[in-house]
């Protein structure tokens, strides 16, 4: 991990841009709020006036006028000696413009992040303890390792391919040791992936969907995000990290119970062995497949409710590109989910045979 870190902190961007440049964004404590035009309602509108104290960075004791610009999806209510961010632009010979740019945030989300690994190691113990460095590792190699790589030029698809199979097997190893179960997880989530592509790359094609039809293209391209990354493999990205999880669930459940069949079954030869692991396969199908659609859909939930207050036409609703860009996301990654499970079963019973013959 820290030669992740060293790799990510050393990554020169040579291109796109700054959108701020010359901006900074110090910590502000609210002295008075001399101009109040925000409308009190649900959403709250209008602006404010404020007179703050600057807390950090070279005008450190200065005292500015900011302005709090309130609209819907970024509403600041400040209160008088409550710390603020403030985007802060200084123009020379005292002339400046601030406004409030949000809440300060960042103590609190240091706390509650420490705390549920904390959570986590006290209610899992050891595993759990694994389990809190599996989830360090992921975060590490994600910001520090696959997004610095594809900055750098290359291929997102298979780098994220080969960082998901990383991030996989450290995870599964540390918080099952080096166990057979832990190589049949490793194999049967890598089979999960595999399938993932195969169902992607077919479902895309059906529904005419490639990674420029996501918004955030317009904005990646404005920022000359456009060589040498290669763009539309962005979607097939965010889709395969968002269900890895689901994927190693479904493979570490089956790995394990086929695991325990295999050391107390001492008369399950591979047939018997391979079909008590599907009948509980077919039941972690069932719980993952309807876990992963609900998190996919649930993202799209508040654009569904938009649709149907503007009373959309079916026929014009069913075809929508973000319709089509939801179904490829659920249905390819739990279409590699659920193929995962039957190979996982297949290789732990395979791999476990030869121990209850033994045995027996």
């Amino acid at each position: 991990m820290v030669a992740m870190v060293w790799f990510g902190l050393s990554t020169d961007i040579n291109i796109g841009r700054n959108p701020l440049p010359g901006s900074t964004f110090p910590r502000g404590r609210v002295i008075d709020v001399p101009d109040n035009q925000a409308l009190e309602n649900v959403f709250r509108s209008g602006q404010q006036v404020l007179l703050v104290e600057i807390l950090t960075g070279e005008h450190r004791g200065k005292i500015a006028e900011v302005r709090n610009i309130v609209f819907i999806d970024a509403t600041v209510n400040p209160r008088i000696g409550q710390t603020l961010i403030i985007h802060f632009d200084y123009h020379g010979n005292g002339n400046y413009s601030a406004h409030v740019h949000s809440y300060v945030r960042e103590t609190a989300i240091y706390v509650i992040v420490a705390l549920f690994l904390v959570l986590i190691a006290l209610v899992g113990s050891k595993a759990g303890i694994s389990s809190a460095f599996g989830l360090v590792f992921t975060f590490v190699t994600l910001l520090f390792l696959l997004i610095p790589a594809i900055m750098r030029g290359g291929p997102p698809a298979l780098l994220t391919i080969a960082v998901s199979v990383l991030i996989t097997a450290v995870s599964l190893t540390a918080i099952m040791g080096f166990e057979k179960k832990t190589w049949v997880g490793i194999a049967g989530t890598s089979v999960g992936i595999a399938f993932y592509c195969l169902f992607y790359v077919i479902i895309s094609a059906a529904l005419n969907v490639s990674g420029a039809n996501i918004p955030e293209m317009n904005q990646l391209a404005g920022l000359g995000f456009t060589d040498p990354l290669h763009l539309t493999e962005l979607l097939f990205c965010g889709i395969l990290i968002a269900s890895l999880g689901a994927v190693t669930d479904t493979t570490v459940s089956v790995a394990s119970a086929t695991a325990e069949l295999g050391a107390t079954g001492a008369n399950l030869g591979f047939r018997d062995l391979f079909r008590s692991s599907m009948r509980m396969a077919r039941d972690c199908i069932g719980s993952s497949a309807n876990t992963l659609i609900l998190a996919f859909t649930g993202t799209f939930f508040v654009t569904l409710i938009m649709f149907r207050l503007h009373e959309l036409n079916y026929t014009m609703l069913i075809n929508r590109i973000d319709i089509a860009i939801e179904v490829l996301r659920a249905i390819s990654a739990s279409a590699g989910m659920i193929l995962c499970a039957p190979a996982t079963a297949l290789l732990g019973s395979y791999a476990y045979r030869a121990k209850a013959k033994k045995q027996a």
